[in-house]
Protein backbone atom coordinates (compact mmCIF):
# COMPACT_ATOMS: atom_id res chain seq x y z
CA UNK A 1 0.00 0.00 0.00
CA UNK A 2 1.15 3.34 -0.78
CA UNK A 3 0.98 6.28 1.80
CA UNK A 4 2.06 9.59 0.94
CA UNK A 5 4.90 11.59 3.15
CA UNK A 6 2.02 14.18 3.84
CA UNK A 7 0.14 14.55 6.45
CA UNK A 8 -3.69 13.39 6.32
CA UNK A 9 -5.27 17.23 5.33
CA UNK A 10 -8.91 17.32 7.23
CA UNK A 11 -11.89 18.23 4.94
CA UNK A 12 -11.96 22.57 5.11
CA UNK A 13 -15.89 22.82 5.12
CA UNK A 14 -16.02 26.80 3.90
CA UNK A 15 -17.74 28.48 1.24
CA UNK A 16 -15.06 28.66 -1.14
CA UNK A 17 -15.12 32.51 -1.27
CA UNK A 18 -14.63 32.46 2.22
CA UNK A 19 -11.87 29.70 2.12
CA UNK A 20 -9.74 32.13 0.14
CA UNK A 21 -10.26 35.43 1.17
CA UNK A 22 -10.34 34.41 4.70
CA UNK A 23 -6.65 36.13 5.21
CA UNK A 24 -8.03 39.24 3.27
CA UNK A 25 -7.80 41.60 6.24
CA UNK A 26 -4.53 40.27 7.84
CA UNK A 27 -2.65 40.73 3.86
CA UNK A 28 -4.27 44.10 3.31
CA UNK A 29 -2.50 45.66 1.58
CA UNK A 30 -0.29 42.65 -0.03
CA UNK A 31 -1.14 42.65 -3.58
CA UNK A 32 -3.36 39.60 -4.37
CA UNK A 33 -3.58 39.73 -8.10
CA UNK A 34 -1.56 41.22 -10.24
CA UNK A 35 -2.52 41.58 -14.43
CA UNK A 36 1.02 41.14 -16.04
CA UNK A 37 0.40 42.40 -19.38
CA UNK A 38 -0.34 46.03 -17.92
CA UNK A 39 0.24 45.85 -14.46
CA UNK A 40 -3.06 46.56 -12.80
CA UNK A 41 -2.13 45.31 -9.59
CA UNK A 42 -5.57 44.47 -6.74
CA UNK A 43 -4.80 44.33 -2.91
CA UNK A 44 -6.23 41.42 -1.07
CA UNK A 45 -8.66 44.03 0.81
CA UNK A 46 -9.66 45.43 -2.63
CA UNK A 47 -10.55 41.73 -3.85
CA UNK A 48 -12.29 41.10 -0.77
CA UNK A 49 -14.03 44.72 -1.01
CA UNK A 50 -14.92 44.21 -4.69
CA UNK A 51 -16.16 40.64 -4.72
CA UNK A 52 -18.56 41.78 -2.12
CA UNK A 53 -20.01 44.67 -3.95
CA UNK A 54 -20.12 42.67 -7.11
CA UNK A 55 -22.10 39.48 -4.97
CA UNK A 56 -24.38 42.57 -4.41
CA UNK A 57 -24.97 44.17 -7.18
CA UNK A 58 -25.74 40.13 -9.15
CA UNK A 59 -28.14 39.37 -6.40
CA UNK A 60 -29.92 42.82 -6.78
CA UNK A 61 -30.29 41.48 -10.55
CA UNK A 62 -31.56 38.20 -9.66
CA UNK A 63 -29.15 35.94 -9.27
CA UNK A 64 -30.09 33.69 -6.67
CA UNK A 65 -29.00 30.28 -4.60
CA UNK A 66 -29.36 26.92 -7.05
CA UNK A 67 -28.61 29.66 -10.24
CA UNK A 68 -25.50 28.75 -12.49
CA UNK A 69 -23.48 31.48 -13.68
CA UNK A 70 -21.64 31.10 -16.94
CA UNK A 71 -18.28 32.70 -16.76
CA UNK A 72 -16.87 33.53 -20.24
CA UNK A 73 -13.26 35.48 -19.76
CA UNK A 74 -9.81 35.65 -20.46
CA UNK A 75 -7.61 35.58 -17.64
CA UNK A 76 -8.01 39.01 -16.04
CA UNK A 77 -8.17 40.59 -12.50
CA UNK A 78 -12.02 40.90 -13.14
CA UNK A 79 -12.21 36.53 -13.42
CA UNK A 80 -11.82 36.17 -9.98
CA UNK A 81 -14.14 38.71 -8.52
CA UNK A 82 -17.03 37.73 -10.83
CA UNK A 83 -16.34 33.91 -9.71
CA UNK A 84 -16.26 34.76 -6.01
CA UNK A 85 -18.98 37.53 -6.43
CA UNK A 86 -20.90 34.65 -7.65
CA UNK A 87 -20.73 32.15 -5.11
CA UNK A 88 -21.26 34.36 -2.51
CA UNK A 89 -24.38 35.11 -4.27
CA UNK A 90 -25.40 31.77 -4.00
CA UNK A 91 -24.52 30.91 -7.64
CA UNK A 92 -22.26 27.58 -8.98
CA UNK A 93 -19.69 28.83 -11.95
CA UNK A 94 -19.73 27.02 -14.94
CA UNK A 95 -16.24 28.07 -17.28
CA UNK A 96 -16.61 28.81 -20.44
CA UNK A 97 -13.50 28.31 -23.16
CA UNK A 98 -13.25 32.05 -23.96
CA UNK A 99 -12.84 30.79 -28.03
CA UNK A 100 -15.45 27.99 -27.25
CA UNK A 101 -17.85 28.63 -30.68
CA UNK A 102 -21.33 30.19 -30.11
CA UNK A 103 -22.24 26.64 -30.87
CA UNK A 104 -20.03 25.02 -28.10
CA UNK A 105 -20.78 27.94 -25.79
CA UNK A 106 -24.53 27.19 -26.15
CA UNK A 107 -24.66 23.42 -26.26
CA UNK A 108 -22.86 24.04 -22.67
CA UNK A 109 -25.59 26.87 -21.32
CA UNK A 110 -27.90 23.88 -21.73
CA UNK A 111 -26.73 21.44 -20.51
CA UNK A 112 -25.58 23.31 -17.31
CA UNK A 113 -28.97 25.17 -17.14
CA UNK A 114 -27.06 28.64 -17.10
CA UNK A 115 -29.48 31.79 -16.40
CA UNK A 116 -26.83 34.31 -16.76
CA UNK A 117 -23.61 34.81 -18.32
CA UNK A 118 -20.38 36.85 -17.55
CA UNK A 119 -18.26 37.81 -20.47
CA UNK A 120 -16.04 40.79 -21.88
CA UNK A 121 -16.63 43.25 -25.01
CA UNK A 122 -14.36 41.54 -27.05
CA UNK A 123 -16.28 38.47 -26.47
CA UNK A 124 -19.44 39.68 -26.58
CA UNK A 125 -21.26 38.95 -30.00
CA UNK A 126 -20.47 34.72 -29.01
CA UNK A 127 -21.75 34.94 -25.72
CA UNK A 128 -25.13 36.75 -27.40
CA UNK A 129 -25.34 34.00 -30.53
CA UNK A 130 -24.74 31.30 -27.85
CA UNK A 131 -27.61 32.76 -25.25
CA UNK A 132 -30.05 33.45 -28.51
CA UNK A 133 -29.59 29.60 -29.53
CA UNK A 134 -29.80 27.63 -25.72
CA UNK A 135 -32.38 30.14 -24.43
CA UNK A 136 -32.95 30.32 -20.72
CA UNK A 137 -30.30 33.53 -20.08
CA UNK A 138 -32.07 36.00 -18.21
CA UNK A 139 -28.87 38.87 -18.65
CA UNK A 140 -25.64 38.80 -20.17
CA UNK A 141 -23.09 40.84 -18.22
CA UNK A 142 -19.64 42.53 -18.92
CA UNK A 143 -16.32 42.43 -16.72
CA UNK A 144 -15.52 46.00 -18.86
CA UNK A 145 -17.82 47.83 -20.89
CA UNK A 146 -20.77 47.61 -23.35
CA UNK A 147 -23.43 49.42 -24.68
CA UNK A 148 -27.23 48.03 -23.54
CA UNK A 149 -25.01 45.44 -20.74
CA UNK A 150 -24.85 46.07 -17.13
CA UNK A 151 -20.91 45.58 -15.91
CA UNK A 152 -18.91 44.42 -13.22
CA UNK A 153 -17.26 47.55 -13.11
CA UNK A 154 -20.44 49.51 -12.79
CA UNK A 155 -21.07 47.02 -9.60
CA UNK A 156 -18.82 48.26 -7.60
CA UNK A 157 -20.75 51.29 -6.90
CA UNK A 158 -23.65 49.20 -5.77
CA UNK A 159 -25.38 50.42 -2.70
CA UNK A 160 -27.19 46.77 -2.67
CA UNK A 161 -26.90 45.00 0.37
CA UNK A 162 -24.35 42.04 0.28
CA UNK A 163 -25.83 38.85 0.10
CA UNK A 164 -26.29 36.76 2.65
CA UNK A 165 -26.86 32.98 1.54
CA UNK A 166 -26.88 29.69 3.68
CA UNK A 167 -24.14 27.77 1.49
CA UNK A 168 -23.85 24.41 2.41
CA UNK A 169 -20.46 23.54 1.94
CA UNK A 170 -19.86 19.92 1.66
CA UNK A 171 -23.42 19.30 -0.53
CA UNK A 172 -23.45 23.24 -2.71
CA UNK A 173 -21.99 23.19 -6.10
CA UNK A 174 -19.25 26.13 -6.09
CA UNK A 175 -18.52 25.02 -9.60
CA UNK A 176 -19.29 23.67 -12.82
CA UNK A 177 -16.67 23.34 -15.50
CA UNK A 178 -16.43 21.02 -18.62
CA UNK A 179 -14.04 18.12 -19.22
CA UNK A 180 -12.40 18.41 -22.47
CA UNK A 181 -14.65 15.50 -23.78
CA UNK A 182 -11.35 12.99 -24.20
CA UNK A 183 -13.41 9.93 -23.58
CA UNK A 184 -16.74 11.35 -25.36
CA UNK A 185 -19.05 14.79 -25.06
CA UNK A 186 -17.31 17.44 -22.83
CA UNK A 187 -19.30 16.79 -19.50
CA UNK A 188 -19.84 19.19 -16.50
CA UNK A 189 -17.79 18.09 -13.45
CA UNK A 190 -19.54 18.93 -9.92
CA UNK A 191 -17.11 20.54 -7.36
CA UNK A 192 -18.11 21.71 -3.59
CA UNK A 193 -17.24 24.59 -1.90
CA UNK A 194 -16.02 21.80 0.33
CA UNK A 195 -14.00 19.63 -2.62
CA UNK A 196 -12.12 22.83 -3.80
CA UNK A 197 -11.04 24.31 -0.69
CA UNK A 198 -9.73 20.70 0.87
CA UNK A 199 -8.14 20.65 -2.82
CA UNK A 200 -5.78 23.75 -1.76
CA UNK A 201 -5.18 22.68 1.37
CA UNK A 202 -3.43 19.29 0.07
CA UNK A 203 -1.63 21.67 -2.21
CA UNK A 204 0.00 23.53 0.51
CA UNK A 205 2.84 21.42 2.55
CA UNK A 206 3.58 20.88 -1.47
CA UNK A 207 3.60 24.57 -3.01
CA UNK A 208 3.78 26.67 0.51
CA UNK A 209 3.43 30.00 -0.44
CA UNK A 210 3.72 33.56 1.65
CA UNK A 211 4.11 37.16 1.71
CA UNK A 212 6.57 38.51 -1.10
CA UNK A 213 5.93 35.19 -3.10
CA UNK A 214 4.08 35.71 -6.83
CA UNK A 215 2.35 33.06 -8.64
CA UNK A 216 2.85 32.80 -12.48
CA UNK A 217 -0.98 32.09 -13.68
CA UNK A 218 0.11 30.18 -17.02
CA UNK A 219 -3.03 27.81 -17.55
CA UNK A 220 -6.21 29.61 -18.45
CA UNK A 221 -8.29 29.94 -15.24
CA UNK A 222 -11.59 28.12 -16.86
CA UNK A 223 -10.10 25.41 -16.64
CA UNK A 224 -9.76 23.29 -13.57
CA UNK A 225 -5.95 23.23 -12.97
CA UNK A 226 -6.06 26.70 -14.08
CA UNK A 227 -8.74 27.84 -11.43
CA UNK A 228 -6.07 27.11 -8.89
CA UNK A 229 -4.12 29.82 -9.94
CA UNK A 230 -6.66 32.40 -9.18
CA UNK A 231 -7.47 30.45 -5.76
CA UNK A 232 -3.91 29.23 -4.43
CA UNK A 233 -2.39 32.49 -3.55
CA UNK A 234 -5.08 31.84 -0.43
CA UNK A 235 -4.84 28.17 0.41
CA UNK A 236 -6.38 27.31 3.54
CA UNK A 237 -3.65 27.11 5.72
CA UNK A 238 -1.37 29.59 7.75
CA UNK A 239 1.85 29.73 5.39
CA UNK A 240 -0.47 29.68 2.29
CA UNK A 241 -1.86 33.49 2.39
CA UNK A 242 -0.63 36.17 1.28
CA UNK A 243 1.25 35.64 -2.25
CA UNK A 244 0.17 37.33 -5.59
CA UNK A 245 -1.04 35.78 -8.72
CA UNK A 246 0.43 37.21 -11.67
CA UNK A 247 -1.95 36.27 -14.56
CA UNK A 248 -2.18 37.34 -18.36
CA UNK A 249 -4.28 37.50 -21.11
CA UNK A 250 -1.70 35.96 -23.02
CA UNK A 251 -1.23 32.40 -23.47
CA UNK A 252 2.58 32.61 -23.32
CA UNK A 253 4.29 35.36 -21.05
CA UNK A 254 7.23 33.71 -20.34
CA UNK A 255 9.14 35.86 -23.45
CA UNK A 256 7.89 39.34 -21.74
CA UNK A 257 10.58 38.58 -18.58
CA UNK A 258 10.42 37.99 -14.74
CA UNK A 259 8.70 41.17 -13.98
CA UNK A 260 7.17 40.72 -10.86
CA UNK A 261 9.31 38.40 -9.19
CA UNK A 262 7.15 35.13 -10.04
CA UNK A 263 8.37 32.29 -7.58
CA UNK A 264 5.73 29.74 -8.71
CA UNK A 265 4.47 28.79 -12.04
CA UNK A 266 0.99 26.41 -12.51
CA UNK A 267 1.41 24.68 -15.40
CA UNK A 268 0.17 21.54 -17.38
CA UNK A 269 3.23 19.06 -17.56
CA UNK A 270 3.99 20.00 -21.32
CA UNK A 271 4.08 23.57 -20.53
CA UNK A 272 6.75 22.95 -17.96
CA UNK A 273 9.13 23.36 -20.79
CA UNK A 274 8.50 26.98 -21.32
CA UNK A 275 9.82 28.12 -18.16
CA UNK A 276 13.52 25.75 -18.99
CA UNK A 277 13.48 27.10 -22.31
CA UNK A 278 13.09 30.61 -22.08
CA UNK A 279 15.20 32.05 -18.93
CA UNK A 280 13.40 34.70 -16.76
Amino acid sequence: MFRSEYADVPAIELPIHDAVLAGAAEFADEPALIDGTDGTTLTYAQVDRFHRSVAAGLAEAGVRKGDVLALHSPNTVAFPLAFYAATRAGASVTTVHPLATPEEFAKQLRDSAARWIVTVSPLLESARRASELAGGVEEIFVCDSAPGHRSLADMLASTAPEPVVDIDPVEDVAALPYSSGTTGVPKGVMLTHSQIATNLAQLEPAVPTGPGDRILAVLPFFHVSGSKGHQEQATPAPSGYGAGVVGSERTSPYPRGNRHGEAVIGSAPAGRWGPIAVPL
